[in-house]
């Protein structure tokens, strides 16, 4: 039984006749009653009654039916796969990455993935910036993406800068930074900093707050949501913020040091070096972030 003669099978089904399964498969009404008249041969039993240029399917005919649409699904798979394979998209793909790219994005951008890969298995870690590149060295994912600190190429990892990314130093509108018309470094140390938190050597410290009262969180959008609560002040990325920037959620307070950048990086293991899924995937959140400068 060849998957062709079960696609023929189908289409006539589909369609109510020889000539119209014809039209749809492109073939001639000769050959379509040819591998109809085969799988019939085959199997031993008659599909179809006729009546006249109309075909109806028999008892048993209608008892296969779901079972040659499962047959003609899988071989769609297996053909699927295999032209995945050759044209050297990942079969699995096991990513980090941060939250400095807001979730709608990301949401987005796998979508489209899978619909250009759907072959392609992904599972996705969120991580503070600066765990990723040790779950890559670790070999726990095969590409980390954020806002990492940066790296030297070594071992077998790959460190690619996708684009720079603005930081701002932000507040609440009725918080007491953003009520000042210059603030001094006195003024952010006399006042609740929230910034990243990151396990190190099994403990969980906090990333470089600039005052010894802070709160830490392991997500930026943790502690976007807390600034606008009025917590503290944060270095947060634009591209989390810009929305509540626009709404006046968040203010940028007036710092000599409040706009600066970091650089958003993609960190390949040896395994994931060349993929034609990782390719596309740093090109297209670097053509986001170019949206954001």
């Amino acid at each position: 039984m060849k998957t062709s003669q079960i696609k023929t099978f189908l289409s006539v089904v589909r369609n109510g006749s020889v000539a119209a399964a014809a039209r749809e498969l492109n073939r001639s009404r000769t050959t379509v009653s040819t591998v109809l008249a085969s799988l019939e041969d085959e199997l031993g039993v008659e599909l179809f009654e006729r009546s006249g240029n109309q075909l109806h399917l028999t008892s048993i005919g209608q008892s296969i039916l779901t079972d040659c649409r499962r047959f003609d699904q899988v071989a769609g798979q297996i053909q699927a796969r295999c032209q995945h394979h050759l044209s050297g998209a990942e079969s699995v793909l096991r990513i980090a990455r941060d939250d400095a790219i807001p979730e709608d994005v990301w949401r987005d951008i796998l979508r489209r993935l899978k619909q250009r890969f759907p072959q392609t298995s992904l599972s996705i870690y969120l991580a503070p910036p600066r765990e990723l590149p040790s779950l890559v060295r670790n070999q726990s994912v095969d590409v980390a993406y954020g806002l990492m600190p940066e790296l030297m190429n070594e071992g077998y990892q790959w460190f690619r800068e996708l684009a720079d990314v603005r930081m701002l130093t932000v507040a609440a509108p009725e918080h007491p930074l953003s009520q000042l018309k210059r603030v001094t470094q006195d003024d952010l140390i006399s006042q609740t900093e929230i910034t990243i938190a990151y396990m190190q050597d099994s403990v969980l410290v906090a990333d470089s707050p600039e005052t010894a009262n802070y709160l830490a969180f392991t997500q930026y959008e943790l502690i976007r949501d807390a600034v606008m609560d009025g917590a503290g002040w944060a270095d947060l990325p634009l591209p989390l913020i810009a929305e509540a920037l626009r709404k006046e959620q968040l203010k940028t307070i007036h710092h000599r040091s409040a706009r600066w950048w970091k650089v958003f990086s993609a960190l390949e293991s040896e395994q994931a070096q060349g993929g034609a899924v990782v390719g596309w995937l740093a090109n297209e959140l670097e053509a986001y972030l170019e949206t954001m400068a």
